[in-house]
């Protein structure tokens, strides 16, 4: 019987080996991971439906779906693919996936077999942590988590062990728009085990350039602009078009009977090419001697002798473990240091790769024991740049974990240590850590001004990546003071940046930021569109965090279009997630848009309960405003039948909350008040002090309107009622509640025909949720 095989481009799947080739070369894959290329490829007339791949691939059906992201993304990388581009493997929302490249099947002969070299894929990893909450939830979550984005995102490669801080160094310069280079991934020549070469020689060849003076992309930028590149033309070509560069380096590395050829192409913009070729008995020293020749050309000093023996060891393990991180494998980054001879494996400088291992996995309190000690054996005075970046990662650990008093004065101590040094990406950083720090306690100037000094360093290292998630961190604080329109054009840049690169964690938490601008603003249905664009990649989302903020702000964007039942849904996940477990504090954000849902439903008994558990879970720093929100819920959920509890939880509020001077706390502390009051004047007095207090901020001047109007119009002050809800007339557009304040406005005025539209566009909007049947019915003396 005649064999086939399935061809697209330059690949060929064959099914009967269950091989993936490009050329002669075959792709050592997972079994999953090719089960699912197959599958989709042999099934390519039609879409497949998630759970039918689930059944086909794993045999069963209770596969979660970061399992099958996790497949589906390495998948992609497998066949030159990326969550982008989709030209292979199309992702059909809310269904599956379907295979779209042009594939034919050929006989075996048509296809050679050659013997295979084998590349092995690399699998998914864990991206860096990130979060942020939705347009009610408080700054403290948003923020946090985008600093640990820029911090683990960019920190990996700007620390080198203690031997190249004491390389000599050109003044630290500005570089001018192009004036950076990116050195792409090697081209290797040799067997499947040197196949870290291919990673580890572009960052080392990065590293020695950076070492004198001249501005390089970042490692890690680079691999995630050139993932699934078919060659080192397309890689440039995309990295071309992601940042402005003077040129790119392209090497290559052979071996030459026992030694090893290292070459290096130099490509300008304007289209000059020079190379260089170095010969070693390793490629560590055949790269260091590539790397002094490419240093002349670039008119830069030249760094001396290759290093000795010693060094060429500890370079390898290093360079090792940055090719497994870059490659997303941090447990065979951990491994290679675990198993490396003692007297590498307990270096400081190695050490130091499994702290920033131990950050990348979330593993912060191991990190910080770590950094501990390592800072008893570096000290300032011995090593004051690797000191100084020990301190970094320590202000990281610590803002993660929630030890703010900690955290700055690591970040302090950091600041002083790298300031003047030549040290600008980790100078940076921990400018842009501190801003973080800032920003959570609620010192917005402080934390813009930290931004700013960030942005000035961080220019030095000619990444685009750096600059957008600082972007990032500056919308995070606009939304957090009010200012969501100013917020939201940054915010889209941002987010398209860490779609390009790939940064899907970094992706999602800019939506979840989106999000939140669009809700304050009353857009739901902006709010809508931004959140269905995360959910295409909720799959791919590796940090339990940045999962747990979107779900949660996905939930509250489906409640505010009227989607209840599937908001009810993500929630109900969310909380009995176990998987990782989800902390409490984000439990508790769930938990109150839960209160709420319930609320609006006329369920005030189970509202309350889970009102409650919000209040108990949202005591951390930086969760105030989500704290009043669900406390302003537990009042008047208590209020609908149990009137002196609501005012013993009325007055606990307010006392709890006499000391800020955010306004998200105080209106709330006001409506809750006017919820309370024992007469209509008290409960006007605190509408009266809400409605001033609400700064501007569109989503504090609906919760104020709706329930001033629906008072007022209780009471039959109609006028005051037509005023206050003429402050929301344009946002009943889109917004609810805001909508259903002017049905019940042009009933009780009578007026038949402005109510029937009111009406007609509430219906429109109300989805799932109901309209009461008073409303629905003109009073008898309305025509």
């Amino acid at each position: 019987m005649t064999r086939t095989f399935l061809r697209f481009g330059d690949d060929r799947i064959d099914i009967a080996a269950r091989e993936l080739w490009r050329g002669d070369r075959r792709i050592d894959l997972p079994p999953t991971v090719f089960d699912c290329i197959a599958y989709l490829a042999t099934h390519r007339d039609r879409a497949v439906g998630r759970d039918e791949l689930v059944a086909a691939v794993w045999g069963k059906t209770a596969v979660s779906d970061t399992m099958l992201g996790k497949a589906i993304l390495a998948a992609r990388r497998a066949i030159g693919d990326t969550a982008e581009a989709q030209a292979i493997l199309r992702t059909v929302p809310r269904y599956g996936y379907r295979w779209v490249a042009p594939t034919e099947e050929v006989d075996a002969g048509a296809a050679a077999a050659t013997p295979p070299a084998v590349a092995q894929a690399p699998s998914p990893g864990a991206m860096a942590p990130v979060a942020a909450p939705t347009r009610r939830h408080g700054l403290a979550a948003l923020v946090a988590a985008v600093a640990i984005g820029l911090a683990l995102a960019t920190g990996w490669f700007a620390a080198r062990h203690a031997r190249e801080a004491d390389a000599p160094r050109a003044d630290a310069a500005a570089p001018a728009r192009g004036d950076a280079i990116a050195v792409l991934p090697a081209d290797v020549l040799a067997g499947s085990d040197d196949e870290w070469l291919r990673l580890g020689l572009m960052d080392l060849l990065a590293t020695r350039l950076r070492a004198h003076g001249v501005a390089v992309m970042p490692s890690d930028s680079v691999v995630r602009v050139v993932a699934g590149s078919r060659g080192s033309d397309e890689a440039a070509q995309r990295l071309s078009g992601s940042a402005a560069l003077r040129s790119l380096v392209l090497p290559a590395v052979r071996r030459s009977g026992h030694d090893w050829v290292v070459r290096a192409e130099l490509a300008d913009v304007g289209g000059a090419r020079r190379a260089v070729q170095a010969e070693a008995d390793n490629p560590i020293a055949a790269t260091d001697r590539a790397a002094q020749q490419l240093l002349a050309l670039l008119g830069r000093a030249q760094a001396g002798d290759a290093p000795p023996d010693a060094d060429i060891g500890l370079t390898e393990l290093l360079q090792r473990t940055d090719a497994a991180r870059l490659a997303e494998n941090l447990e065979l980054a951990r491994s290679l240091i675990e198993h490396a001879p003692p007297a590498l494996r307990d270096l400081p400088e190695v050490r130091e790769r499994a702290v920033r291992i131990d950050l990348r996995a979330g593993r912060f309190d191991a990190a910080r024991t770590a950094i501990a000690a390592l800072l008893e054996r570096v000290t300032a005075e011995s090593d004051p740049v690797m000191h100084a970046r020990l301190l970094e990662n320590l202000c990281v650990a610590d803002l993660r974990s929630g030890r703010l008093p900690d955290a700055r004065r690591a970040c302090d101590a950091a600041i002083g240590l790298l300031d003047g040094r030549g040290e600008p990406i980790a100078l940076g950083r921990a400018y842009n850590d501190r801003g973080i720090l800032e920003a959570r306690e609620g010192h917005a100037d402080a934390a813009l001004a930290d931004f700013s000094r960030s942005r000035v360093a961080l220019t030095l290292g000619g990444d685009p990546l750096l600059l957008a998630q600082l972007d990032g961190n500056e919308s995070t604080v606009q939304m957090a003071h009010g200012r969501p329109a100013e917020a939201l054009p940054t915010l889209v840049r941002a987010g398209e940046t860490f779609r390009r690169f790939g940064m899907v964690n970094e992706f999602i938490t800019s939506i979840v930021n989106q999000i939140g601008s669009h809700l304050m603003l009353l857009q739901p249905l902006d709010a809508l569109k931004a959140s269905d664009a995360g959910w295409a990649e909720h799959a791919r989302i590796t940090d339990p965090q940045v999962r747990s903020a979107f779900e949660a702000a996905r939930a509250d964007t489906l409640a505010a279009n009227g989607r209840i039942a599937e908001a009810r849904a993500v929630l109900d996940a969310l909380i009995h997630r176990t998987d990782p477990p989800v902390d409490a504090a984000q439990v508790g954000h769930a938990r109150a848009i839960e209160a709420r849902l319930d609320l609006a439903l006329g369920d005030a008994s189970t509202a309350a309960v889970l009102a409650r558990d919000a209040v108990d879970a949202l005591d951390g720093a930086g969760d105030e405003a989500d704290r009043a929100d669900a406390w302003l819920t537990l009042v008047r959920a208590l209020h609908a039948g149990e009137a002196t509890a609501a005012t013993t939880q009325s007055v606990a509020f307010a006392t709890w909350a006499k000391d800020t001077d955010d306004p998200r706390v105080r209106v709330r502390v006001e409506l809750a008040r006017a919820a309370t009051a024992a007469d209509a004047g008290t409960a006007s007095a605190a509408f009266d002090a809400a409605l001033a207090g609400v700064d501007g901020r569109s989503e504090l001047v609906a919760d104020v309107a709706t329930a001033y109007g629906n008072d007022l119009i209780a009471a039959g002050r109609l006028d005051a009622a037509a005023v206050v809800a003429g402050r929301v007339a344009r946002a009943a557009e889109q917004d609810f509640d805001c909508a259903l304040l002017q049905v019940r406005l042009y009933r009780a005025l009578g007026q038949a025909s402005a109510w029937r539209a009111a009406l007609a566009h509430a219906r429109e909007l109300a989805g799932e949720r109901p309209i009461p049947e008073s409303l629905q019915r003109l009073a008898p003396a309305a025509d």
